[in-house]
C-alpha cells in the first residue's frame, strides 16, 4: 500500500453515527480506501475495534466528539486501521467547522508510523555498533540484529547466511526464528543464478525481490525445500565487506503472497549494511588470531630448534621473549587500532546513508543533521583517543630500541635530574595534593647517561602518583640516595600510598601488566623502566611494598661519584 498518503483530511457529519461526508486527499488513497469509497462511511469503521489502551473505538470517539463540542479544536494520539487491516499510530487534530449550514468535523489524520520505525531502527543501529565495537561473537551479534529487524513488522522471519572464504559456498548462518531443518539443509548450497533468493542475491550481487515462492522460477528446484514450512515470500539482499566483495546474505521470508513495502525495503538495506560491519570486523579478528597464531607457532618451532647446546638454549629464551613481547604488542595495537577502524567504518556507512538519501532528494530534518552532527563528533573522537592509544604505545617500543641510539654519556647533577623528572610529571599530572622532598646534597654529580635515568626517574614518579594515591587522597613522596659499595649507588623512591599486594609486586616487570586496565594505562612503562636500567645503566630495579604501607622503588646504579660523599 505504497500509495497510501501519511497526511489526510476528512470531513465528518457531527451526528451520532460520526459518517465520513469526503476526503481532501487528492488522488492518494487513505488508509488503502479510494477517497470516493470513504463517503458516508462511519469514522469508526477506519479503527481498529479498540485502542491501544483498551477503550472499545466506537465509544472512545463518541467521547472525543462530546469533548470537541465544548472546545472546538482537539489533537490527541489515536490509531487507525489500513484496508488490510494493519494497525497504524496517527496525529488526530479534529476542528469544528460548518458545511452548508450543518456542523461539521474536519479530521487531519498524520500518520507516525514510518517516523516511530525510523526511530526503533536507529536504536537497533546504535546497539549492534556497540556490540561489534565491545568485540562481541558475531553470532550472538547477528542473532540480535535479526531480532531486532523482525521486531519492526508483524509476520516476519529473517536469515543471515555467511559465505566461505572462497564465496561459492554458504558456510553457516542465523535465523533464530525460522525452521532449523530449512536452515539446515542451505548448509554448504553452492550459490548460483537460479539457487533461490539467497542463492542469486548473492550470486548476482542484487537485490532479489520474490513475491510468491510457489511460482516464481528462482525457486523451481527449493520451493518444495520452503513451501512446507509455509514460507511464501522472500526478498533477499547481499551483504559486502569493507572491499565490496560479497560475504553473505540477509533475507526478509513472510508465510503470505506479498511484496515489500517502502519501510521494509529501508530495514533491508540497513540490516544487510549492518551485517556487513560485523561479519567484515569479526573476519578481521579472525585473521589477527590466526596470524598471533601463527606467530606464536613460529617462535615455538624456531625455540624447539636452539635448544641442542647452551648458546641456543639463551637464543630460544631470547626469542620466546621476542615471542611474548610482540604478541603483547599485536594485542596491545590491535584493540585501539579496530576500534578506530570500526568507528570509521560506521561514519563511512552513515555517510553513503545521507549522500543518497540527498541524491534521491529525500527532504533532512533539522534534529536529523543535529543528530549526525553528534554521532560524527562522537565518531571523530572515538578514532583520535584510540589513534592516540596507539601512538603512546608506539612511543613505548621505541624508547626500548631507540634509547641507545639516541643517549649521550656525561657528566651531570643527581639532584638536578631528579628535580627535573618530577617537574616533567608535574606538567602532566594533577599532583597539588602530593608533598615532594628530594634529600639529595647540591653538588651531587655523577658520570653517566642523564636522559636515560630521568626517564627511569619520571616513570617512578609517575607510577607513584597514579598507583600509590588514586583514591584522591593526600601523601609523600621521597627520594633519597646512599652509597651501597666502592662504586655503586642505591637511590630509592619512596611513597606513603595504598602499597601493591605481593602478587603484583612479583609480576610488576612484566610486560603489559597492569591494575589499571581500562583506564589507560598500557602496563609498559615499569617493564621499559626495568629494560633501561639492566641495559643501557647497567644497574638493578626493585620494589618493596606491602598494602597500606606505601612503597619503595630501589635502583642500584654502577656509576662514578664525583663530589661530595654521601653516608650510607
Amino acid at each position: 500500500m505504497d500509495d497510501m498518503t501519511h497526511v489526510a483530511i476528512l470531513l465528518v457529519k457531527a451526528t451520532p453515527e460520526l459518517p465520513i461526508a469526503g476526503a481532501a486527499s487528492g488522488r492518494a488513497r487513505v488508509l488503502g480506501h479510494d477517497p470516493a469509497s470513504l463517503k458516508g462511511m462511519p469514522l469508526a469503521q477506519l479503527c481498529p475495534p479498540t485502542q491501544p489502551d483498551g477503550r472499545a473505538s466506537d465509544a472512545a470517539l463518541a467521547a472525543v466528539f462530546e469533548q470537541l463540542q465544548r472546545s472546538g479544536t482537539l489533537s490527541l494520539a489515536w490509531t487507525f486501521k489500513t484496508r488490510g487491516g494493519e494497525s497504524r499510530p496517527h496525529e488526530l487534530h479534529l476542528t469544528m467547522t460548518e458545511r452548508d449550514g450543518e456542523p461539521v468535523v474536519a479530521a487531519y489524520l498524520v500518520d507516525v508510523s514510518r517516523m516511530q520505525s525510523a526511530e526503533l531502527l536507529n536504536r537497533a543501529k546504535n546497539e549492534l555498533l556497540e556490540m561489534v565495537a565491545t568485540g562481541q561473537p558475531l553470532q550472538p551479534v547477528l542473532e540480535r540484529l535479526t531480532a531486532l529487524i523482525e521486531s519492526q513488522f508483524e509476520g516476519l522471519y529473517c536469515s543471515v547466511l555467511l559465505l566461505d572464504l572462497e564465496g561459492r559456498h554458504v558456510s553457516a548462518g542465523t535465523g533464530p526464528r525460522m525452521p532449523a531443518e530449512y536452515m539446515q539443509a542451505l548448509y554448504g548450497l553452492e550459490i548460483g543464478p537460479t539457487v533461490g533468493s539467497c542463492g542469486t542475491a548473492m550470486y548476482d550481487d542484487r537485490l532479489v525481490i520474490v513475491d510468491d515462492i510457489a511460482t516464481h522460477p528462482l525457486w523451481v528446484r527449493f520451493r518444495d525445500l520452503a513451501l512446507p514450512h509455509g514460507l511464501r515470500a522472500c526478498w533477499s539482499a547481499p551483504i559486502h565487506a569493507a572491499n565490496r566483495r560479497v560475504v553473505g546474505s540477509f533475507a526478509m521470508y513472510y508465510r503470505e503472497v506479498r511484496r515489500p513495502t517502502t519501510a521494509e525495503l529501508g530495514a533491508l538495506h540497513t540490516a544487510s549494511h549492518l551485517a556487513g560491519i560485523a561479519i567484515d570486523q569479526a573476519r578481521r579478528d579472525e585473521e589477527r588470531r590466526r596470524a598471533a597464531q601463527w606467530l606464536e607457532e613460529q617462535v615455538q618451532a624456531r625455540t624447539a630448534e636452539l635448544l641442542a647446546t647452551q648458546d641456543e638454549l639463551v637464543n630460544s629464551r631470547k626469542l620466546a621473549a621476542l615471542g611474548q613481547l610482540l604478541a603483547g604488542i599485536a594485542h596491545e595495537m590491535n584493540t585501539p587500532l579496530g576500534n578506530a577502524l570500526l568507528s570509521a567504518s560506521a561514519l563511512r556507512a552513515g555517510s553513503a546513508g545521507f549522500a543518497s538519501r540527498m541524491a534521491d532528494g529525500a527532504p533532512l530534518k533539522r534534529q536529523e543533521l543535529a543528530d549526525w552532527v553528534e554521532r560524527t563528533r562522537a565518531g571523530a573522537e572515538l578514532v583520535e583517543q584510540n589513534i592516540d592509544r596507539a601512538l603512546r604505545l608506539v612511543n613505548r617500543f621505541k624508547q626500548l630500541t631507540e634509547g641507545s641510539a639516541r643517549a649521550v654519556r656525561s657528566r651531570f647533577d643527581l639532584r638536578e635530574a631528579v628535580l627535573q623528572a618530577w617537574a616533567r610529571v608535574q606538567a602532566r599530572l594533577s599532583v597539588e595534593r602530593l608533598r615532594f622532598a628530594c634529600e639529595l646534597p647540591e653538588g651531587f654529580r655523577l658520570d653517566g647517561y642523564p636522559e636515560v635515568l630521568q626517564q627511569v626517574l619520571e616513570q617512578l614518579l609517575e607510577n607513584a602518583c597514579l598507583h600509590a594515591f588514586r583514591d584522591g587522597r593526600s601523601g609523600e613522596i621521597r627520594v633519597s640516595a646512599h652509597r651501597s659499595g666502592d662504586a655503586r649507588l642505591t637511590l630509592e623512591v619512596r611513597d606513603s600510598g595504598a602499597g601493591m599486594p605481593q602478587t603484583d609486586v612479583a609480576r610488576a616487570f612484566e610486560p603489559f601488566f597492569t591494575t589499571t586496565f581500562g583506564q589507560g594505562g598500557s602496563g609498559l612503562g615499569l617493564f621499559v623502566a626495568h629494560s633501561l636500567v639492566h641495559g643501557m645503566l647497567g644497574g638493578s630495579l626493585e620494589l618493596d611494598s606491602r598494602p597500606g604501607q606505601g612503597t619503595v622503588a630501589r635502583l642500584e646504579l654502577p656509576l662514578q661519584v664525583a663530589a661530595p660523599v654521601l653516608s650510607g
